[in-house]
């Protein structure tokens, strides 16, 4: 396996819903019991929830971890984790704008770069896709278009006919 097909193999799996929720209750508990939720408990809860299968956990966590990025405490992870959260989301523009923070962070960051590649290919794919929908589409309208207008002169050509 290339080391961006380990990226993509990562970008696609699941946290658990049992882990989802062991984060949560940590999360939760330092909320209610301390002054402030530590940095990794935050973290840890946002990356979590980044992984789930459900969006709205994707955006809890996207927010988890922009408020972490105000911090100024190791904002590399937490922006690359923004950028995987808004590419699980299908929201290539804001993935790659924060891939690219990533990289005017830390140019040389294989991780951030191998990440804008993955987004840059799947926006590509997702777009022709949808051109491909889209002109499907046009295609059977304009074949419905074409057929009624044919059964239409049909029915004329035969009432003339009688």
């Amino acid at each position: 396996m290339s080391d961006l097909e380990a990226v993509q193999a990562d970008l696609d799996s699941h946290m658990t819903d049992e882990d989802i929720s062991d984060h949560e209750k940590a999360y939760l508990n330092e909320l209610n019991n301390a002054t402030v939720v530590s940095t990794k408990t935050q973290f840890g809860y946002a990356y979590v929830l980044i992984k789930s299968r459900y969006d709205n956990d994707i955006r809890k966590g996207i927010r988890l971890l922009e408020d972490l990025c105000q911090s100024g405490v190791d904002q590399r992870d937490f922006v690359y984790y923004v950028a995987v959260g808004y590419y699980r989301l299908c929201s290539y523009t804001l993935a790659i704008k924060y891939a690219e923070r990533v990289l005017s962070m830390e140019p040389g960051n294989v991780q951030a770069s191998q990440l804008l590649e993955i987004i840059k290919k799947k926006r590509k794919k997702d777009a022709l896709l949808g051109a491909a929908v889209v002109g499907g589409g046009a295609m059977a309208v304009t074949s419905g278009v074409v057929l009624v207008g044919a059964l239409v002169a049909a029915g004329i050509s035969a009432f003339r006919s009688r």
